[in-house]
């Protein structure tokens, strides 16, 4: 068959040049034979390659004869298509734009290219499922399923932008596995293969870091003195706590435990709108938002599990469950239409048919479970009662009381009564048998409303947080998960490519100050007991140091600023109220101090931020709603503005001579701090600027400033001697203005953070979040960090220009499993509660 195949491609070919060459000079006749050389390779040899090779010497050899050269383009980008190659395009746009006389090949040409993009586009949307769910099993530590994953979304777009991202992601994913081996030889293909793309600048960092990784890495077993891994016995109170359940994989699922609630059967936990089944199986939603569109929050089981009750964004709902299953069993019903997103869950009465709920304007409401009898049981306005709760016996609900305390309301009497001086705020909860009340705020508070008495309760961190009674009221369950709410860091090329994260999982309050040498960053963070603390950390992925504060005052130094070039570090003796403020010298590379701390403030309530000079000579505070400056040489603070409009927030300009504040007017320019200082107002057209902190930045040589307004990003001169320049970004499409902007180093470039509109309304409510880079010459914005859409914030450019630093907002997983523990509340009582 197959010598068959290729005789009568022979005798097919040599009767075409029969044809093509009868009267035909030898030039002619010689590029004809050429071209069907090349047909040759193309379709009998599979040699695309070279095929590809003789098309192109036949557009050589004859740039006048125009019927072949297009022919022969033509075919060129047949051959790419079919290594999959994007040139294809390319060469038929050739074809049409160069040979527009040669009508066949040009409508062959228009025909693939529709063809090529309709496949392109299936490609690519096949090619962004894999490389989302690669993503997703990345974030739940399934890193091998995560490489298939992105290897699938390679294979479909071999020669894209999306593939080079999928093989930095397979590198990355084979880095967090511990495969050191295979993650550096991913990374050095990668950039000897793509030298110059927008991938290599942090592929690079993410070698240095392999290597860094293999050199200091030593495998450390965990030292374990308990005897059983699943029972924790507390040395301050001799509770014992029973782990009873692990959550792994898919079912790991569960980022926060404030709407987190087990069903009555205990069969099924609830969180938002997510159910997990407690037998391991996939966890799925109980209101399916791609066929209703509705985001469902605070699910909660009705006590006999064959309800629940959910708020929708504009109203609360009910929908019918099967307690066997946890499936819905029908369709929803919106019972009351409010604004209710972000209050705590509905409680239900104890027969299940009624609610009680807190609406949108902080009052308390009761319904029935069918839409009717809507009643407001409480109507203050100087004080939100928050979360309440319907008791065990259904004649009481309790509540919290702004921030203080919790009431109680008797149903029958329409009675409210508050419980005062009881120490605790929070969300109330009830025993099982009705006797004690629990608040959650930063520890367990517990009530008992028979003689008055309490105690606390501060569970082990590897419990986690409480949040329901065990089926049966005798076990009280905590959930610890394997996520925790942080702002991280990452870096990326300020030319576009993928982010880098120079230490993974790492937790970060604020924005990074960089050394000059743009080699290691100062982060605010915490450490692993909690503390705030200040980090050095190398971009290159080393080992980070924590700038020790130990002994220097009394108590425990709460540090919260840095000097733009790492060699002030400011800190307080406490983080609230009243407070000495210190300034210390430090050294980034060793990650120490290196003299003595100086007091600057004395018993100081610093109100907003605080800000630097960039010398480190001075410090500004707003207290009361003025401007303080202090000398880092301990000099007594002066105030520097008065209190006729309230400041919000201050920056020292680049050349530290002048102090950009914020009033409820707008923008002002303190120039000279001190007696002889004056204010300046900023104006736009004769308008002052209000916008927030965020919009707003100063040029490095203090020329200029910009700020975004109506999807405009506007220079405008600092002296206002003449209008300003205005950039349009309104053909990025964004949900709003923009955020946090940043003038580059050199000036030539402004950062900022945009909402981008999304599909994916579940994951990604206000919009995905993006960074761009655009040209204050006007050139075309670039899409910085492509490869993070997630809630972001603190940009900073790096010295040289050539990173920008951001922390993604969101729950990040730092443990590889999320665990379910239980306590019994009578061993409780016995050992916490006071006859």
């Amino acid at each position: 068959m197959k010598n068959f195949k290729k005789l009568s491609f022979i005798l097919l070919a040599s009767t075409a040049v029969l044809l093509l060459t009868t009267g035909l000079s030898s030039a002619q006749k010689a590029s004809e034979q050429l071209f069907e050389k090349a047909l040759y390779a193309e379709e009998m040899k599979g040699d695309l390659a070279e095929a590809v090779k003789i098309y192109q010497q036949v557009l050589k050899e004859n740039p006048g004869n125009r019927q072949v050269s297009a022919r022969a383009l033509l075919h060129i980008g047949m051959c790419y298509e079919k290594l999959g190659s994007e040139q294809a395009r390319q060469a038929y746009q050739d074809v049409i734009g160069k040979y527009s006389d040669q009508a066949k090949e040009v409508s062959m040409a228009k025909e693939r290219i529709t063809r090529l993009e309709a496949f392109t586009a299936e490609l690519t949307r096949e090619a962004e499922k894999h490389m989302k769910n690669g993503n997703e099993l990345f974030k739940r530590w399934e890193y091998e399923s995560a490489v298939k994953e992105y290897e699938n979304a390679i294979k479909l777009g071999p020669n894209t932008q999306l593939a080079l991202n999928a093989k930095y992601c397979i590198g990355q994913s084979w880095f967090r596995a511990g495969k050191y081996d295979t993650a550096l030889a991913t990374f050095t293909k990668l950039i000897t293969e793509n030298p110059e793309s927008n991938i290599a600048p942090v592929t690079e960092l993410m070698v240095a870091q392999v290597q860094n990784a293999m050199e200091n890495y030593k495998i450390q077993k965990k030292i374990d003195n308990s005897p059983d891994e699943n029972t924790i016995v507390d040395p301050e109170t001799g509770i014992t706590y029973k782990k009873i359940k692990s959550f792994t994989g898919e079912s790991d699922i569960i980022t926060y435990t404030t709407d987190l609630n087990l069903s009555p059967n205990g069969k099924y936990l609830l969180c938002a709108n997510m159910v997990v089944p407690m037998d391991g199986t996939a966890p799925f939603e109980l209101i399916e938002f791609s066929s209703t569109g509705i985001q469902a929050t605070r699910g909660t089981w009705s006590p006999d599990g064959t309800k629940a009750a959910f708020f929708s964004g504009d109203a609360i709902c009910v929908v019918p469950v099967s307690p066997e299953t946890g499936h819905t069993t029908g369709p929803f019903k919106k019972i009351n239409n409010d604004e209710l997103k972000y209050q705590i869950n509905p409680s239900w009465s104890p027969d299940g048919k009624s609610l009680v709920y807190q609406g949108s304007k902080g009052d308390l409401w009761t319904l029935d479970a069918d839409g009717n009898n809507l009643r407001q049981i409480t109507t203050t306005s100087d004080i939100r009662e928050v979360g309440p709760a319907w008791s065990p016996d259904g004649k009481t609900i309790a509540y919290g009381i702004g921030n203080r305390s919790f009431g109680l309301y008797d149903i029958e009497k329409e009675k409210f009564s508050e419980v005062a001086d009881v120490g605790f705020r929070g969300f109330p909860v009830w025993s099982p048998d009705g006797k004690w009340i629990l608040q959650d705020w930063q520890k367990l508070y517990f009530f008992n409303l028979i003689d008055k008495s309490k105690f606390e309760l501060s569970p082990p961190k590897e419990t986690g947080n409480f949040f329901s009674w065990a089926p049966g009221g005798k076990k009280m369950l905590f959930y610890f998960t394997s996520y925790q709410y942080a702002s991280g860091l990452k870096i990326a090329s300020s030319s576009g490519g993928p982010s880098f994260e120079p230490v993974p999982r790492l937790i970060n309050w604020g924005t990074p100050a960089w050394s000059d040498n743009s080699k290691v960053m100062a982060v605010q963070g915490e450490n692993e007991k909690g503390d705030i603390v200040y980090r050095i950390v190398p971009i290159t992925g080393g080992e980070s140091y924590i700038i020790n504060l130990d002994n220097l005052i009394d108590g425990k130094p709460f540090p919260f600023n840095i000097s733009s070039d790492l060699k002030e570090l400011l800190f307080s003796d406490k983080d609230e109220g009243k407070a000495d403020y210190y300034i210390v010298p430090v050294s980034a590379s060793d990650a120490r101090i290196t003299g003595p701390a100086v007091k600057i403030f004395n018993k100081f309530k610093a109100e907003g931020p605080s800000a630097i000079s960039t010398d480190g000579a001075k410090v500004a505070l707003i207290q009361e709603g003025a401007i303080w400056v202090a000398l880092t040489d301990g000099t007594d603070p002066v105030q520097v503005s008065d209190t006729a409009e309230k400041v919000a927030y201050i920056r020292w300009t680049p050349d530290g001579k002048a102090i950009l504040f914020s009033t409820p007017s707008g923008w002002r320019l303190l120039k000279n701090p001190g007696p002889q200082g004056s204010v300046t107002k900023l104006l736009d057209n004769g308008q002052e600027i209000k916008c927030r902190f965020w919009s707003i930045d100063i040029c490095p040589d203090n020329s200029r400033f910009a700020v975004i307004s109506d999807k405009q990003i506007k220079i405008i001169p600092l002296d206002g001697s003449k209008s300003g320049q205005t950039l349009d970004i309104s053909k990025l499409d964004l949900t709003q203005d923009g955020y946090w902007l940043k003038w580059s180093p050199d000036g030539k470039n402004l950062a900022f953070i945009g909402a981008k509109k999304t599909d994916d309304p579940v994951l990604f409510p206000d919009g995905r979040w993006q960074i761009y880079s655009i040209p204050v010459n006007g050139g075309q914005p670039i899409r910085v960090a492509p490869d993070d859409d997630d809630s972001k914030d603190f940009l900073s450019w790096s010295p040289d220009g050539k990173w920008i630093a951001f922390s993604p907002m969101k729950p990040v997983k730092v443990r590889p499993v999320s665990t379910l523990w239980e306590a019994d509340f009578e061993e409780i009582k016995e050992k916490l509660a006071k006859e």
